[in-house]
């Protein structure tokens, strides 16, 4: 978004040139997915991760700047779920289906796959 830069008093002459200077914060598109990169992967991989097996993970939540949100280290134990079930956020959801048992991923979700736009 934008931020004005006059004041709502401030009148703008007629033909007038404006200038803003601009930080693009971030970029996204509803037709957007999420982006997966395997950091770290077993060999062999016997069986990868389907929708309605139950999984059990670690994970480190980050924004975009690297800040940490949320993790589950600090909380001393696993996230446990079934995926594919819509129990979890859906990027999240997608992007642990086809997991190998001790895979390491990085799972990029944009807005609207995450928490969306009112936020958590």
């Amino acid at each position: 978004f934008l931020v004005c830069l006059f004041s709502s008093g401030t009148d703008i002459p007629a033909h007038a040139s404006l200038v803003y200077h601009i930080l693009l914060e971030d970029l996204h598109n509803p037709k957007d997915d999420i982006i997966v990169e395997v950091m770290e992967a077993p060999e062999p991989c016997t069986r990868k991760s389907v929708a309605g097996d139950y999984i059990r993970y670690h994970y480190n939540a980050s924004f975009l700047n690297g800040i940490t949100f949320d993790s589950s280290y600090q909380h001393n134990h696993t996230y446990n779920t079934y995926i594919g079930m819509g129990y979890m956020i859906a990027g999240i959801d997608k992007g642990l289906q086809g997991v190998c048992t001790g895979e390491r991923r990085r799972i990029i979700l944009p807005p609207h796959l995450a928490y969306g736009q009112q936020g958590a």
